[in-house]
């Protein structure tokens, strides 16, 4: 139970579970799996907003990607995730299958579903959604989206694999557009993270959007600093305390915190 637990602390994590007796595989959204000693519909009974397609296979809707219809009468239909992974849909599921994905979902045809996470709706007409832009890989982004939806917040969340694509994307961004804050992950590529930085400070226009340095085992906060990031936050590995971390920055930038004058204000 000490390792099932924190593991079902955060669904958005998990891609899906393929059952065998009293035994389960979890496969991880980072591509990582685990066998746990509890059958399927123990995991089916904890995490009701995954969708059970097969007696051997419960999935997270959020990284179904593809649907394919039964080819033929009497034969399985399939779903295709997003790390590429073709499941059945037993005969007798397909049609719940297919109604929960569209309702999860909504517009997408039978055949092309999209499911690419695009950020929490608008609260109000009044106010536009907060603009992020951010360097982060993989579960670090999915935290940072379950935190972000945790306090309530209209987002949009952009994210960037390398410190060259973000400052391309800022530099044809026109001035009222600007993110609110720029977030990069230095535990991806400290190297390519400074010199981002380093373009970003460097620039006249640009200098004026607040940075936040999340910073790894690979210690560069000095070097950060030196390129005047707006503040260097040391994250941890674990789940529940990259998930209090991030919680708390996000908690000061968008509740307490002024934006310079020139950028959009949220509060």
């Amino acid at each position: 139970m000490h390792v099932i637990t924190p593991l079902l602390s955060y669904p958005i994590l998990l891609a899906y579970f393929s059952g065998a007796d009293n035994y389960t595989w979890v496969y991880f959204r980072n591509g990582k799996r685990q066998l746990l000693a509890k059958p399927l519909v123990y995991f089916e009974q904890r995490l009701p907003g995954f969708i059970r397609i097969h007696k051997t296979a419960l999935v997270n809707p959020a990284f179904v990607v593809d649907v394919e219809p039964p080819p033929r009468p009497k034969m399985a239909a399939a779903i295709r995730l997003q790390d590429g992974t073709m499941l059945p849909v037993s005969r007798r599921r397909w049609a719940s299958v297919l109604a929960t994905l569209q309702t999860v979902r909504s517009g997408f045809s039978d055949t092309s579903l999209d499911l690419t996470p695009m950020g929490a709706p608008a609260l109000s007409n009044a106010m536009p959604p907060i603009q992020l832009l951010a360097i982060l890989e993989g579960d670090a982004r999915l935290l940072a989206e379950h935190c972000l939806n945790q306090l309530g917040l209209a987002y949009c969340l952009q994210t960037a694999q390398a410190g060259d694509d973000l400052t391309q994307a800022l530099r044809h961004v026109p001035d009222d557009e600007w993110p609110a804050l720029v977030l990069i992950d230095a535990r991806t590529d400290c190297a390519n993270c400074l010199r981002s930085v380093e373009t970003i400070k460097g620039d006249p226009r640009l200098r004026i959007i607040p940075v936040v340095w999340l910073n790894g085992q690979d210690d560069c906060s000095d070097q950060a600093y030196q390129l005047d990031v707006n503040s260097v936050v040391a994250v941890p590995e674990e789940p529940d305390a990259f998930v209090r971390v991030l919680s708390q920055l996000f908690n000061y930038w968008f509740f307490l915190a002024q934006f310079p004058v020139s950028s959009r204000t949220y509060a």
